[in-house]
């Protein structure tokens, strides 16, 4: 059974974990990140996320997960991207962005920048929760989520902006 930490709504942990699934008062939050995977020529991976999956299956978006009990969002960062793409990245790959606090789902949404220097037929997809994955330029991103096919969330071109200014 996988066990996710309660954290308030501060960010702190309260020390009260419960099972995956499990319903959240309106001041009880989980831990999850998402990782912006940038490749030398400042392409962007994304992934078609698998049909089975129970939130938005079968949308294009960015590798994201929720952290298991004990995990910080960055040792879960590196895992969600071992576990869905088959590759081992580094902490030092790795660049908090910032944090956000979704209070519709009870979330505290990390984001990361991560720096690889690989082609996608080295990936080895989970096949539960990735169907498919590409590198897109700036532009290409920009016009998947104008068109719907990416997911968008509230500040995802507050964070597009910066990720391309940082590049």
């Amino acid at each position: 059974m996988e066990l996710w930490d309660i954290y308030d709504e501060k960010g702190k942990s309260t020390g009260k974990k419960v099972s995956k699934g499990s319903i959240f008062s309106k001041k009880e939050y989980h831990l999850a990140m998402e990782a912006w995977i940038i490749n030398p020529d400042n392409h962007i991976l994304i992934q078609k996320r698998s049909e089975n999956c129970e939130v938005l299956p079968g949308i294009w978006a960015l590798t994201t997960g929720r952290m298991i009990s004990g995990e910080s969002s960055l040792e879960g960062c590196i895992r969600e991207i071992h576990e869905e793409l088959g590759i081992a990245v580094d902490k030092k790959d790795c660049s908090f962005i910032r944090r956000i606090f979704r209070n519709n789902s009870n979330l505290i949404w990390d984001l990361y920048l991560v720096r690889i220097d690989m082609s996608t037929e080295n990936f080895v997809l989970q096949k539960d929760e990735v169907d498919e994955v590409k590198w897109v330029t700036s532009a290409e991103f920009k016009q998947m989520l104008k068109s719907g096919i990416l997911f968008e969330y509230p500040e995802i071109y507050e964070v597009f902006s910066y990720v391309c200014q940082i590049n």
